[in-house]
């Protein structure tokens, strides 16, 4: 199964904190406000439809390449068990063409997809139909799992419901309204004459579907709304890139970064841009260019195994009456007689031809594509990883032409970068007179395709130049090839091989060439093979050059590849050290099986059985109106399986169901078999009561669970703390956090007015422009003893630095290397903020300073008082 990436689990905790919200105000406009406060740092008015008065309605916006689909998948079962708390929902799954239709409905049937087993994982078992299949569904296939039945909009959406299966009379569908509530049957569809219409409509009213819209700025219309409303949904997700932000706005729930999915290796990025205004010229430059990827690939299988055929992608012009354009046709020529490329390496895919679909497996060694032409056809509905290349043969001003293509390039294979850095990238060449015109055009592109406007303006980067004297047999664009003048002859033999693989030394002319993108290891082993400046400063222009910055130095610290390492708080094993961590007192021994097993009527304090159907009325206007979070349950409750449960049924479910890596399947078996008997012998309570209420049963019993848990952790964490330990915690210079120069995966940047100089990254992570965070983050710009520092991100264990409390990862808001080689760590807390958990992480910050010899300061600065922060570095000198 497809593990998830650090930004799709922070998506899905802010869908689950959500759904926690509505169940506990009992309001979704509430529940997204605090959510949103929660996510954003400030609550957001909730959006409500008129036509969907109370559900919960949101959308998690992730940019294209950013796995959508994967996370809505494990988004169905936070909908089943955190909102509807219901075993067998079914989920109604719309997209916005046929195309993305079978894509999807191919991905969610087939077992061994990665959705399917994601679904799987979450869920259960799992029957996916589409909307054929689901006219002739059995009531007792709806109560075997959860069923996901997936469909285009436009199969639903109309004004006029006459003339569309989903709305009419089916006998096969009889059996789905047997035992229904004659007030909820009432609310349903009927024909002429008062007839109940036995229609796949009507089911979905009955099921309270579970809705996820697929690119859903398609579907933000007043009709659409409309046609939800007709399945009176528990509720809406919808994925997509772009939501609508002006009219019917999305109710943006989470937003992801494409800091974000660079970070987790997810997109290849930047893009390297070459304008040229003679199309056959460009087209030539980019054939090169893929060509050298492909070269590329066969050393990157030599070192890794994985097998890469990088594919170009045509923009051919549209066929324009009584005007000479670049059509499929002459493009197909040109490739074939002026290239010498196959035929059988090129393939068509426009709306008269695609000869795409006749490939089973695009990613197979033995497919012979490489070149690809298009118009408009690939808009949608098809990805493949192995596009690099896009060549936009038309003049562009705007984003007519590249909007939905440029999309089809950007996903990185199996979403891991590769040894060759050429490799994480994506090439755009394209036909314009001036190249900030293409890149503003692309830079429209990629907000089309989910990125923020400043994000998508620093994705844009030239692409290098190779220079006459180059030793290849065309002085065409290169991928990052770069010759400089040596003022000295290097000593390469000390060079790694991956490193001297890239470097062509010519001795007699004194010239170097790098060829590909020079990382920060590369660029310190070269360094060392000079001992003149002007021999490093060669170096080190090469090394802009080649990762497309400009050749004068912006001045941030990453740019210019300084390390910044900081010592961390270290675990001591004899003679071995390691970075302390949660699994060094979670490993400790205890036993749950001996703990308190009752269930306080506090801890658990069971709803009363009431009525078994939601209360839904019809408003003057022949709209439904619903008390959706209080009555969703009830209404669930009607199509919950039946069947006698023992006790131990009740047991394995809630085993099941809680997570306990930590503990042994027998210690938890002792332990809740013994709190359901309390339950029932000492509290009173019915085991068919606790069956109907298993769901929130379960958050009881997990939250014991992790009470006891915490204890044992809490006692054999300090035990770890004490300095009497005979594992001391240590602060080793060996043992250090280091920012990575290129990875700084923020959420969302700073846009402020104020000028910062010292950050270390170009861009600074989710920093307000205002506020007293703001105001400490200026003071420690400001003062001389600081060489640099970072707006430390939360949650990003990988790029953050952190320090391990009992129960958590605690990331300090700013992390800052001084000028004297000392480390500054500072967390601020507003006037009245010290709380249990800041007087924890205040002694753990203390606690690392102490161990670190003086080598690192922690301050805790409160309100205003930023002078702290001052004091803390004058007294370090003295002590």
């Amino acid at each position: 199964m497809l593990v998830l990436k650090d930004y799709q689990e922070r998506t899905l905790r802010a869908l689950r904190d959500y759904f926690a919200e509505c169940r506990g105000t009992g309001n979704a406009d509430t529940a997204y406000y605090a959510a949103t406060l929660k996510t954003f740092g400030q609550g957001i008015p909730y959006r409500p439809v008129p036509e969907l008065p109370g559900l919960p309605y949101v959308c998690l916006r992730i940019p294209t390449g950013g796995g959508k689909t994967l996370v809505a998948c494990h988004a169905v079962g936070l909908a089943a068990q955190d909102l509807l708390l219901a075993d067998h929902p079914v989920v109604l799954w719309l997209v916005p063409s046929n195309a993305i239709l079978d894509q999807t409905w191919g991905a969610l049937k087939d077992r061994g997809h990665p959705y399917r087993r994601a679904l799987e994982d979450s869920v259960g078992a799992v029957t996916v139909l589409n909307v054929e299949q689901a006219r002739n569904v059995r009531r007792s296939d709806l109560d075997a799992g959860i069923t996901i039945m997936v469909s285009t909009m436009q199969s639903f959406r109309v004004e006029d419901t006459s003339g569309r299966k989903v709305y009419e009379n089916s006998g096969a569908l009889m059996d789905h309204f047997g035992g229904v509530p004659d007030d909820l049957l009432a609310s349903l569809d009927h024909g002429e004459g008062g007839f109940l219409i036995h229609s796949l409509a009507n089911v979905l009213r009955l099921r309270r579907p579970i809705v996820i819209v697929d690119e859903a700025h398609n579907a933000r219309t007043d009709l659409s709304f409309e046609t939800l409303a007709r399945f009176n949904p528990s509720c809406i997700i919808e994925f997509t890139a772009t939501p609508a932000r002006e009219h019917n706005p999305s109710n943006v729930l989470h937003s992801v970064s494409a800091a974000e999915l660079k970070a987790e290796e997810m997109i290849k990025m930047p893009i390297r841009l070459l304008t040229q205004v003679d199309w056959k010229e460009l087209l030539a430059d980019a054939i090169a260019c893929r060509k050298r990827l492909e070269d590329m690939t066969h050393l990157e299988r030599r070192l890794t195994g994985e097998y890469i055929r990088p594919i170009m992608l045509i923009q051919a012009q549209p066929r324009r009456q009584g005007q000479e354009t670049i059509t499929v046709e002459v493009v197909m020529e040109t490739l074939q007689r002026d290239h010498l490329i196959p035929r059988n390496q090129i393939a068509e895919a426009t709306g008269v031809r695609n000869e795409l679909e006749g490939i089973v497996d695009i990613y197979s060694p033995t497919c012979p594509i490489r070149y690809i032409i298009t118009v408009q056809a690939l808009r949608e509905g098809w990805d493949c990883h192995f596009a690099y290349v896009l060549c936009s043969l038309a003049e562009i001003r705007s984003t007519t032409y590249v909007e939905q293509i440029l999309g089809r390039v950007l996903r990185l294979p199996k979403a891991k970068w590769k040894s060759h850095e050429d490799l994480n990238m994506a090439y755009a060449f394209v036909a314009s007179h001036r190249f900030q015109e293409a890149a503003n055009a692309l830079t429209d592109a990629l907000v089309q395709n989910g990125f923020e406007k400043q994000e998508a303006q620093d994705l844009i980067v030239p692409m290098p130049m190779v220079h006459p004297e180059l030793p290849f047999d065309e002085s065409r664009p290169f991928l990052g090839a770069f010759t400089v003048n040596l003022p000295e002859i290097p000593r390469l033999d000390d060079l790694t091989s991956p490193t001297g693989q890239k470097v062509i030394f010519n001795a007699e002319e004194r010239k170097m060439t790098f060829q590909g993108t020079m990382s920060t290891d590369q660029r310190k082993e070269l360094l060392a093979c000079f001992t003149s400046d002007a021999g490093k400063a060669a170096v080190e222009l090469a090394y802009r050059v080649s990762n497309g910055l400009p050749p004068v130095d912006k001045g941030t610290p990453s740019e210019r590849g300084e390390d910044f390492t900081v010592p961390v708080l270290a675990i001591q094993q004899g003679n071995l050290f390691e970075p302390f961590e949660d699994s060094h007192f979670l490993d400790y021994p205890w036993d749950l099986s001996k703990c308190d097993s009752l269930l306080t009527e506090d801890e658990y304090a069971p709803k009363r059985p009431g009525a078994q159907h939601g209360e839904i009325d019809i408003n003057g206007a022949g709209k439904i109106r619903a008390a959706f979070i209080s009555n969703l349950q009830n209404q669930m409750v009607l199509f919950a399986t039946g069947g006698e449960w023992a006790v131990a049924d009740l047991v394995h479910w809630l085993d099941q169901n809680i997570p306990h890596r930590d503990i042994s399947p027998t210690e938890t078996g002792i332990f809740l078999t013994r709190a359901v008997h309390d339950l029932i012998e000492i509290r009173g309570l019915e085991l068919e009561q606790l069956v109907h209420d298993k769901y929130r049963l379960k958050e009881a019993m997990a939250a014991k669970v992790d009470q006891h848990r915490q204890g044992a952790q809490q006692t054999s964490y300090q035990m770890l703390l004490s300095p009497e330990c005979a594992t001391p915690l240590v602060v080793h210079p060996e043992i250090c956090f280091s920012f990575n120069p290129r990875q700084y995966p923020y959420n969302t940047p700073y846009r402020g007015r104020y000028n910062f100089n010292k950050h270390y990254y170009p861009e600074i992570g989710d920093l307000k422009p205002q506020g007293e965070e703001f105001q400490c983050a200026q003071y420690i710009d400001t003062l001389e003893e600081v060489e640099f520092w970072v707006r430390n991100l939360e949650r990003r264990p990988g790029h953050a630095f952190w320090l391990q409390t009992s129960t958590d990862k605690f990331y300090p808001d700013f992390v800052c290397k001084l000028k004297d080689e000392h480390y500054l760590v500072v967390e601020y807390k507003g006037e009245g903020w010290m709380n249990e958990d800041a007087k924890e992480k205040k002694a753990l910050g203390d606690l690392w300073e102490k161990r670190s010899n003086g080598k690192c300061l922690f301050v805790m600065p409160t309100g205003k008082d930023y002078e702290t922060i001052r004091r803390k570095i004058t007294l370090s000198h003295f002590t």
